[in-house]
């Protein structure tokens, strides 16, 4: 007999139907958005009040890259809320953050105004609908997320979703955070949960770039978890086979996507890796919960309630996680030391546990253990073995257990090797060395292996081996580190240079297996950089291992500043990669999770801790911080630089900022001195600023350098990072900095700078008198060389136009000048107000005569101008005359710049065009009264040298003024690396006018990568760029038509590094350029830029020494 269902059932399962019709139909119109248009679409539900009572709405939020939708939905049959409000902030932090967005993105708003941190914008209501909407675009970076409400302004109300504000993801990353979020606020959450979690979401990352969001938040994710930030079990029993068989299939999935990624997905991959463990589908996860009762009924131990091991087995076979390693570690230690209960809670402690967290088990761990002194050798036998099982299934890197798996399918030698490491891990100081050595020799071989293996169970368990030989060199390093204090410095020297080459060729290996010799035309790579370093750095260890020669430490400072360099740039990298990542997952997860964690210790130093536990990266910091020391007293450079000695006893309050460009736009109003942790090179000095330090080095000839000395403010570098630390417990402090030899003293003062007046400190500013020349009309769209009349009054072309061409008639033969031609002042206006310009320029104008005005950050409002002027297209006769000048005068042939080149050439002019709105350009001029609108560019174009070195020169020394000194900087390739202070030291050198004496070198070259290439360069010639007094030179581009080619560079067999007397060579040419220059020019001191190639030396452009 069939059961009659009674009619509420029946309504019921209607409902239940529906809604899963309901379901089933929103979710493919999600999918459809995302496959049609690329977006994405969240429903949102939400209750609002009117009239007819208490009602349920939806929010509908569509997603579209920057672009976003928001419609507000009724109820079916309801007329909706009254008309609404969406009051809205950007989340950069963290979900459900309020911050203003940019003020690009608010002006852009057709209806939004600033409320505190929040925008508030109108809906709109469409005729014959009840549904509101609102449409905007966020511009500038965009922010993971937006936090908004609803504000009804027909009753006050204020509409959440749930209580809580509506927080919508923006990014691909935010949503994936989403999901996250939603996953570990669930009531049931286990390791297994999370590495099936992890799965799903890797499965969903593209190759390459586009899948890198997605990559950092699992392993920022999985990191939390592996250091306990994360609940391992919460209200679910996990058996052991299960948890080791989903620990297999992540660590699996990731090894496959290593094998086939590039290496910066690599490197994220394998951090995952170090992150979970080995797991198996095999017996070792069975018996995790076996092999523990056979213990037990072996030794015939108490199964009773109250006992630890008893309490251990139940929580074993309830959940069983890696913190089971250290607790058995901790037993075997309590067992060896005779029942020592001291011994079983330090190994505890030691690794991260407490009481506490035995107690919280599900299953938990109350009762210590007990010795049973007739069973002490088989139970350590037993739990040997056990850890064993333990480790297979939760610690993938044990080295133990990684030799023994990788065992049968490596090399005799690879073995043999293995088997030494293995038995030395405990080895004296004295062959620490010979036992890393083999570590090294082993990551090469295996290196090797990696990248040819197709079986990805052989080479996953390859990684794990690697990670474990990788986790062995740093404990064995860190061991030997301080017993290098007390040696003699030249035996101290030469045992750093080994560990330094040993730690440095680990980290390549890391970074880059089996990768030997780096490929020099692979631009941007940091593999490449460590690879060129450790090339340099094994002809420094052949050298000194030979005798300690004087020249030797100087060579030796330049590769370790690159070291230094390329692991500040490491280190950097997982900062901006990692930690915003981090504080927005982590506030996220500490918001939705019961146990509400991570805590914020483990969220704000995610990147720090990060770095402190790096394997050869922190072994390499370590060496290279004592060798750097070790260095300077070998007389290999100082521990201070002094690039402008301000004025006398420089005194003001001590501020630390992360970089210089952050507070270029800042104006201090008490006299302050900034410690600077970076710099580029090509920052303003913030007004107010009485001195700069920095452990950087700039080059002398850098921008910020030569207007620091022009503004009379101290600028001087710190290379003693301990006395660099030291410096910042006195920030917050009026201090003195005084300057003795090369060095500064900075010292605590109750002594304020006299005066509130900051124009004070500013008067190299305001004793100049800055005038821009009236605007000078348009004449012409281009001008040959033979037109350019250096006389002419009022000038159509800047003063680096009229210094080539005139110092070219002056010069003698054996100093080559490029030919040029020059689009004057006035051009860029005249293609502004062109007919097929007409839209561009109606909006260039609007927001240099409002929104240029009104903005307090430029940043937006100079990136749209920059692109409107790119946007630019190019009328006739500009394209005529611009061929023809650059016939008439040498530089092309007829034929040349014709379709895809005159694109490419037009392309670089705008980009010049485009340079006036550099926001360095805006702050320089907007602090020297410069009206930045009213500045002109023309552009001087020239065929561009194909150099092999390329110089900068100050006839008169910068650094002491002396008339009779001149100096100059020497780079590998073209000047654009110098003039843009590319990371790296250029070949510096003094040397007398009047060729008594030799060259002093003050800096042997070390910058990172070289410039090569020809064609066409349009380089800025403004009419603010060279006031007189004004160090206004390198505020705008230079553009070459082609882009040039980067490679990494190796100076082992660079002549200018290691050839003298080719280096003296060229040194002496450089120097009777500037003589023959300066004497051209009236005697007037020169800033010359020139180049060299194929035994010739050219001067391409110079101005009026500042």
């Amino acid at each position: 007999m069939r059961l009659q269902r009674s009619p509420s059932f029946e309504s019921a399962v209607k409902i239940i139907e529906a809604r899963k019709a309901q379901e089933e139909s929103h979710l493919k119109e999600a999918d459809d958005f995302y496959k049609s248009e690329g977006g994405r679409l969240y429903r949102i539900p939400f209750s609002y009040q009117n009239s007819q009572g208490r009602q349920e709405g939806v929010v509908k939020a569509k997603v579209k890259q920057s672009k976003v939708e928001i419609n507000v939905i009724p109820e079916r049959g309801d007329k909706g809320p009254g008309p609404l409000v969406l009051h809205w902030g950007v989340a950069e932090k963290e979900p459900g953050e309020w911050t203003l967005p940019n003020q690009e993105t608010i002006s852009a708003l057709e209806s939004g105004e600033a409320h505190g941190k929040a925008v508030e914008s109108k809906f709109k209501t469409e005729v014959g609908t009840v549904e509101q909407s609102i449409k905007f675009e966020l511009r500038g970076s965009l922010p993971p997320s937006i936090s908004f409400v609803l504000k009804d302004t027909s009753n006050g109300a204020w509409y959440k979703a749930d209580n809580h504000d509506f927080c919508v993801p923006i990014t691909e990353e935010a949503t994936v955070a989403r999901e996250i979020f939603d996953f570990e606020k669930q009531g049931h959450v286990t390791l297994m949960h999370r590495y099936h979690m992890a799965c799903s979401l890797i499965d969903r990352a593209p190759p390459g770039e586009a899948g890198r969001d997605i990559l950092y938040f699992v392993f920022i994710w999985l990191r939390f978890s592996q250091i306990r930030q994360l609940s391992w079990q919460r209200n679910y029993n996990t058996k052991p086979r299960e948890l080791s068989h989903a620990s297999e299939q992540l660590n699996k999935l990731i090894s496959w996507r290593w094998k086939n990624s590039g290496p910066i997905e690599r490197e994220i991959f394998r951090l995952m890796l170090g992150c979970i463990g080995r797991g198996g589908s095999g017996g070792d996860g069975q018996a995790i919960r076996d092999e523990i009762l056979h213990i037990m009924h072996r030794h015939r131990l108490p199964e009773s309630k109250g006992t630890f091991v008893e309490e251990w087995h139940q929580k074993l076979h309830n959940n069983s996680t890696p913190d089971d390693i250290i607790i058995c570690q901790a037993y075997l230690a309590f067992l060896h030391s005779n029942g020592n209960l001291a011994e079983f809670w330090r190994v505890i402690h030691e690794n991260g546990l407490n009481r506490e967290r035995l107690k919280g088990y599900e299953r938990a761990i109350v009762t210590e253990p007990q010795f049973f002194g007739d069973k002490k050798d088989g139970l350590i036998n037993d739990f040997n073995n056990y850890l064993r099982i333990l480790k297979n299934v939760h610690a993938g890197a044990d080295l133990e257990k990684c030799v023994e798996v990788c065992r049968g399918f490596l090399e005799g030698h690879i073995n043999v090797l293995l088997e030494s490491i293995l038995r030395e891990r405990g080895a004296n100081e004295a062959r620490t060395p010979a036992v890393i050595d083999s570590i090294t020799e082993v990551r090469q071989l295996i290196g090797v292996k990696m990248t040819k293996e197709g079986d990805i169970m052989k080479l996953r368990d390859l990684l794990y081996l690697d990670l474990g030989l990788e986790a062995q060199l740093r404990l064995m390093a860190e061991r030997s580190l301080g017993s290098l204090d007390s040696v003699e410095l030249n035996t101290g020297a030469r045992a750093l240079t080994l560990w330094v080459g040993l730690a440095l060729e680990n980290l390549v290996y890391s970074s880059s297996p089996a990768k030997g010799t780096l490929d020099p035309n692979v631009q941007d790579s940091h593999a490449n950089e460590l690879k060129a370093c450790l090339r340099d750095w094994v002809q420094l260890e052949e050298e000194v291992h030979k005798g300690m020669t004087q020249g030797w430490p100087t060579k030796a400072m330049a590769v370790v500043e690159r070291m230094r360099r390329a692991m500040g740039d490491y280190v950097d990298g997982i900062q901006n990669n990692m930690q915003k990542r981090a504080e927005y997952l982590g506030y996220g997860l500490c918001a939705v999770t019961p146990e509400k964690i991570p805590e914020k210790w483990s969220i704000t130093l995610f990147s720090e801790e990060l770095v402190r536990g790096g394997g050869c990266s922190f072994v390499l910091s370590s060496f290279l911080r004592k060798l750097d020391k070790v260095l300077r007293k070998l007389g290999g450079g100082t521990m201070w630089q002094v690039i402008s000695t301000g004025k006398p006893g420089a005194v003001g309050q001590l501020v630390e900022v992360h970089d210089l460009m952050s507070v270029q736009s800042e104006t201090y109003s008490k006299p302050t001195v900034l410690l600077a942790n970076s710099l580029s090179g090509e920052e303003e000095v913030p007004p107010g600023v009485v001195g700069v330090i920095t452990p950087d080095a700039p080059d002398v000839l850098a921008h910020i350098s030569v207007r620091a000395r022009n503004l009379k403010v101290l600028f001087a570098s710190c290379f003693d990072p301990d006395e660099f630390d030291n410096l910042g417990k006195l920030v917050g402090k009026t201090v003195s900095c005084q300057i003795s030899g090369n060095r500064v003293t900075v010292t605590e003062t109750g002594d304020v700078a006299s005066g509130d007046d900051m124009n004070q400190l500013n008067e190299g500013l305001k004793n100049l008198k800055l005038e821009l020349p009236p605007p000078a009309k348009f004449t012409s769209f281009c001008l040959p060389e033979a037109s350019i009349d250096v006389k002419a009054s009022p000038k159509t072309f800047g003063a680096k136009s009229t210094n080539i061409v005139a110092v070219r008639k002056l010069l003698p033969d054996w100093i080559q000048t490029p030919r040029s031609a020059v689009v004057p002042f006035g051009v860029f206006e005249k293609v502004m107000s062109c007919p097929e310009n007409k839209e561009i320029s109606k909006a260039y104008n609007a927001i240099i005569d409002k929104e240029l005005k009104e903005t307090k950050d430029p940043h937006g409002v100079l990136r749209r101008l920059k692109d409107l002027t790119l946007s630019l297209s190019a009328p006739n006769d500009l394209v005529t005359q611009l061929k023809s000048s650059l016939e008439k005068s040498g530089i092309i042939t007829s034929g040349e710049l014709e379709g895809k080149e005159w694109d490419e050439a037009f392309m670089a002019l705008k980009g010049v065009w485009a340079s006036k709105w550099n926001e360095r350009a805006y702050w320089s001029c907007k602090k020297s009264n410069i009206p930045v609108h009213q500045v002109q560019m023309a552009v001087l174009i020239q065929r561009l040298v194909e150099a092999e070195y390329a110089f900068v020169i100050h006839t008169v020394n910068p650094a002491t003024g002396d008339s009779t000194e001149m100096y100059a900087e020497i780079v590998v390739g073209l000047g654009e690396t110098l003039v843009g202070n590319f990371p790296g030291r250029a070949l510096g050198f003094s040397m007398k006018k009047d060729g008594s004496g030799d060259p002093t070198v003050h800096s042997l070259p070390s910058k990172s990568v070289g410039l090569f290439g020809g064609g066409l360069i349009f380089r800025s010639d403004s009419n603010g760029e060279d006031l007189p007094g004004f160090a206004g030179a390198g505020l705008y581009d230079s553009i070459p038509m082609v882009k040039n080619t980067k490679k990494t560079l190796m100076y082992f067999n660079e002549k200018l590094a290691t050839d003298r007397g080719f280096a003296d060579k060229i040194m002496r040419g450089v120097c009777k350029v500037a003589v023959d220059v300066e004497k051209a020019m009236g005697g007037t001191p020169q800033d010359i830029e020139g180049c060299y190639r194929d035994g010739k030396f050219y001067v391409v452009q110079t101005r009026p020494q500042v």
